[in-house]
């Protein structure tokens, strides 16, 4: 199982927890694990200044949001919340600590609502193939939804397909796909979700994208 969290400059990371660990992990009041405060300013091999290595959170395991990892037979993917292992001054233990980005969220949804408000999240990911990184080189130059770029045999078509197949295995909705307008470009619409569960989809189709890019020897690159 990985268990997954993305870092303040969007950095998708993950432990790999064998099924047996895991498990264990499931008998606890509070399932997760011990990941350093410093995680949060990692920048290369160094820490960003106001970060150091003492001090550790629990990631606390949100079993609502376990899904198959197409990509990679056989593992499954979990997110969760950056908590206090102890009680802290100020936060009740339990409570996401101020930078959890999930915790972030969930906070910004809890003030919307207590103004009657309440949203629904679409997410259009737009990313662009390449076959080679030095020198940049794209999958092909065929613009905005041309039939060609997603011609019949080729590996950019297989990788849209497979992209498209294991997104649905795993649950999330697929709307569409097409090529874009530059060079390699394609684009995935998954469906409307309130917005942390619209978040936690974004996570799993970025993984699905790059991942199945890379079973076929391309980079998948979101830069803009």
């Amino acid at each position: 199982v990985r268990i997954t969290w993305v870092d303040l400059i969007n950095n998708i990371r993950f432990r790999a927890v064998p099924l047996s660990s895991f498990q264990r992990l499931l008998t606890s009041s509070r399932p997760g694990v011990m990941i350093a405060q410093g995680a949060f300013g990692i920048a290369g091999v160094t820490l960003a200044p106001g970060f150091g290595p003492v001090g550790e959170y629990l990631y606390v395991l949100d079993l609502s949001t376990i899904r198959l990892c197409s990509y990679a037979p056989g593992h499954a993917s979990i997110v969760g919340w950056f908590q206090d292992m102890t009680p802290a001054p100020g936060r009740m233990l339990g409570t996401g600590v101020p930078m959890c980005p999930r915790s972030v969220l969930k906070r910004v949804i809890d003030t919307a609502a207590s103004y009657n408000a309440a949203f629904l999240v679409g997410v259009e990911s737009e990313f662009v193939l390449l076959k080679n990184t030095n020198p940049v080189e794209p999958v092909n130059v065929h613009g905005y939804s041309n039939s060609q770029a997603l011609a019949s045999g080729t590996k950019e078509t297989e990788v849209m397909e497979d992209i498209a197949q294991g997104l649905v295995e795993s649950g999330i909705e697929l709307m569409m796909y097409h090529s874009e307008a530059a060079p390699g470009q394609y684009e995935v619409v998954t469906g409307p979700l309130p917005p942390l569960e619209a978040a936690d989809a974004l996570v799993h189709t970025r993984e699905t994208i790059f991942n199945m890019a890379s079973k076929h020897g391309f980079r998948a690159t979101f830069a803009p």
